[in-house]
């Protein structure tokens, strides 16, 4: 993180990337002076950026101090079902009230992915994820429903990187990781095909099916990496107690 930035907005974009990606973990206070000192600006940014990851449900304040927002995978299961009902509204509502240039976007998005899945590294390829599907949203036209949709989104990307972060500092490892990566990638990609195919042709009823699929898909990568997590520990406890 160690890296010059000016303006209010790349201060926010450098604490949220860190966020993402653990470099400040879940339910660690915020040192907004070393911060300060390792974007090299002034303390008075910082809490700007902090006050709107608060908004953001990113960051939690704790008295006098700030912590980056705990997990809970007990949650999981709350967390899926929200995202799965606001991913389906924000998808019928696209289908609906799409416009031309709400089209261009989600097509350039769901390029941007499809040219990244080769180039970008685990947290970028799920913010290209994360904007292909922030531009549905916009093209629902309907503000409340987007900034909800975006917080559950965001959830979900602090879930899957903790829990994989965690497998692969584990023992253990998928049998064949590169092609359990490309073949869910090739997959996503697809159903992002699908997804403004429907959307394009106001197929309100597809749109929503599609949705339903999207996230089945997620939740079950994940669910695959919390049983490897769950395997790893339990071998790990084996062995000790071996």
């Amino acid at each position: 993180m160690a890296k010059q930035v000016r303006g209010g907005s790349k201060i926010y974009d450098t604490i949220r990337e860190a966020i993402l990606r653990l470099e400040l973990r879940p339910g660690s206070v915020i040192d907004e002076a070393d911060l300060a000192e390792q974007i090299n600006v002034s303390r008075t940014p910082i809490r700007e950026a902090i006050i709107q990851l608060i908004a953001d449900d990113l960051v939690i304040r704790d008295g006098r101090s700030a912590r980056v927002a705990p997990l809970d995978f007990d949650e999981m299961p709350k967390i899926y079902d929200a995202l799965l009902i606001s991913s389906r509204m924000v998808h019928r509502l696209a289908a609906q009230n799409r416009t031309p240039a709400d089209l261009k976007r989600i097509r350039a998005a769901m390029i941007a992915f499809e040219e990244g899945i080769e180039t970008a590294d685990g947290l970028q390829r799920s913010e290209l994820n994360v904007e292909f599907h922030l531009r549905i949203s916009e093209a629902a036209h309907n503000i409340y429903f987007e900034a909800f949709y975006e917080k559950m989104l965001l959830v979900t990307i602090r879930l899957a990187r903790a829990c994989f972060s965690t497998v692969e500092r584990s023992e253990f490892t998928p049998a064949h990781p590169d092609e359990d990566i490309a073949a869910h990638m090739a997959e996503t990609a697809r159903q992002h095909k699908l997804m403004y195919e429907a959307i394009h042709a106001r197929d309100i009823e597809e749109s929503d099916r599609l949705a339903v699929m999207h996230e089945e898909l997620a939740k079950s990568r994940l669910q695959t990496a919390l049983f490897r997590t769950a395997t790893a520990i339990n071998r790990a406890t084996l062995s000790t107690a071996g």
